[in-house]
């Protein structure tokens, strides 16, 4: 089935070449150019990903916007029955898309399964969600000054066309955490999938297409985003742009994409702040998991930790401890490894281990780990570190985690609402009311009480501050988010 279903997508053969789709047919594009998709296990080529050209990006944003009106017009009930029975056939393919994740961007099998299973979850949400989305009516007579002699009535209508940029580590996920809801709320997508993570992404479009996604709505367009991506988001079509990637890169959309309406996540050096009454034992496990689960390569995970010198010292053996318990770094096909494969390449472990060394020259000590290997790191924990030095001023998206002594926790809050990144925050501590008057003095987008930062559940608001993000996404969040309001005021006659 998976190769009778996925057909159209590719050449079949071996690595295969995989086509872009323009919203009619998987076709290979004409200029002739692909790019390597080599798995970071270890080095073997997966495949090709077409790089389109922009006369073929124009051709794909003509037929979206040309084809939108007619989809924000379908029935959403007919719309949210596509989206269930997408849903399904996520489910349906949960094994095959499982090991193709695995191979393409390295996750552990527990991982990848549990990124399957929670897109087609989460694509179900987004269609029970959307049937209670609706408008409103408002009367004039509300405001001082005015009558009933007007009436507004609000709706909720598309941005028009969507352009849906997902990132390696998460390219099934938050490629449908994008999709769905813009597809919901009538929106057209055109879905750009990262280089590395492009084939499972290929794959998750041609899942919508099967589905019953009419011609038009949905496009998947593939290349570098050096390439293609500036004139993608800056392109006179693209009704909004939804992206998730480094803040360097969304700060660059931005200034490509003036006046649409943006919705992003970025960059996340995400702080946890333990108090000196937190149950230590938990405040570990919870940044061992928060540190190292996927070797650290997820937005949420904590990047480095704050507390007395005491404090540190207690939590640096327990930590140390459970990262030998708990953490088994290997090929992620092994059922041995547990949270630490390897990062997305060697030249991204170089660049890690480049700001590791860079910091160590500047007091920091190896309390563990700190090796390399390719595109495999050690899971590495630093102490004696200071917030300017690489490990923290830059967001490290690796399996390393930072120790910060701090005099006070005044001095805690002044670190972290220092830092450009916003995005989450934890807080250990056994009073909850300590946590709460704690966290008010965050500026980040969330504040943990006694967990490490995550994305979910998905109904929860999720959103990053400073250069962490713009916007709110979460189901309820992210489908108002793919709409905008438009007020019609009718006047009654006097």
């Amino acid at each position: 089935m998976p190769a009778e279903f996925f057909a159209e997508i590719s050449d079949q053969k071996t690595p295969p070449t995989y086509n872009y789709f323009n919203g009619s047919q998987w076709v290979p594009s004409s200029s002739g150019k692909t790019t390597q998709v080599a798995s970071p296990i270890d080095g073997s080529v997966i495949g090709f990903l077409q790089v389109v050209t922009t006369a073929e990006i124009d051709a794909v944003m003509d037929k979206a916007a040309a084809s939108q009106p007619a989809w924000e017009a379908t029935p959403l009930h007919q719309r949210v029955k596509i989206m269930h029975l997408a849903a399904d056939w996520v489910r349906h393919f949960e094994e095959y898309l499982t090991t193709l994740l695995v191979n393409e961007v390295g996750k552990t099998a527990d991982d990848a399964k549990s990124e399957i299973k929670r897109t087609a979850d989460l694509m179900d949400y987004f269609a029970d969600e959307a049937q209670s989305i609706h408008g409103e009516e408002i009367d004039s007579d509300n405001f001082p000054g005015y009558d009933k002699g007007r009436i507004a009535l609000i709706e909720r209508v598309a941005h028009g066309v969507v352009v849906a940029i997902a990132p390696f580590n998460y390219p099934v996920n938050l490629a449908g955490s994008k999709i769905a809801p813009a597809l919901l709320m009538g929106n057209n997508v055109v879905f750009k999938p990262p280089t590395q993570g492009g084939i499972s992404g290929v794959h998750l479009a041609q899942i919508f297409r099967k589905a019953g996604v009419p011609e038009g709505v949905i496009s998947c367009v593939t290349g570098k985003g050096e390439e293609i991506g500036d004139y993608l988001v800056g392109h006179p079509k693209a009704g909004m742009i939804a992206f998730t990637g480094s803040s360097d890169t969304g700060v660059a959309i931005a200034g490509k994409a003036p006046m649409k309406p943006l919705l992003f996540e970025c960059g996340g050096n995400n702080p946890a702040v333990v108090l000196p009454d937190a149950d230590m034992s938990l405040a570990a496990r919870e940044i061992v998991k928060g540190a190292f689960s996927y070797a650290g390569q997820r937005c949420t995970a904590i990047k480095y930790v704050l507390g007395t010198r005491e404090t540190l010292e207690t939590l640096e053996t327990l930590v140390v401890k459970m990262l030998a318990e708990l953490v088994k770094m290997g090929d992620p096909r092994s059922p041995e490894t547990k949270m630490v494969g390897p990062v997305i390449s060697a030249e991204v472990a170089e660049h890690i281990e480049k700001f590791i060394n860079e910091s160590v020259a500047a007091g920091a000590k190896v309390a563990v780990g700190g090796k390399r290997n390719g595109a495999y790191l050690e899971p590495t924990v630093l102490t004696s570190v200071r917030p300017e030095m690489p490990v923290v001023a830059q967001e490290i998206f690796g399996p390393v985690a930072s120790f910060i002594a701090v005099a006070d926790y005044t001095e805690a809050i002044r670190i972290v609402n220092a830092s450009r990144f916003g995005l989450q925050a934890s807080v250990f501590t056994k009073d909850e009311g300590t946590g709460l008057v704690f966290a008010k003095q965050l500026n980040v987008g969330s504040v943990q009480i006694n967990g490490s930062p995550q994305r979910g559940p998905d109904h929860f608001p999720f959103l990053g501050v400073k250069h962490s993000g713009i916007g709110v996404q979460g189901v309820r969040y992210s489908l108002e988010a793919m709409s905008r309001l438009r007020p019609i005021v009718i006047n009654k006659p006097q």
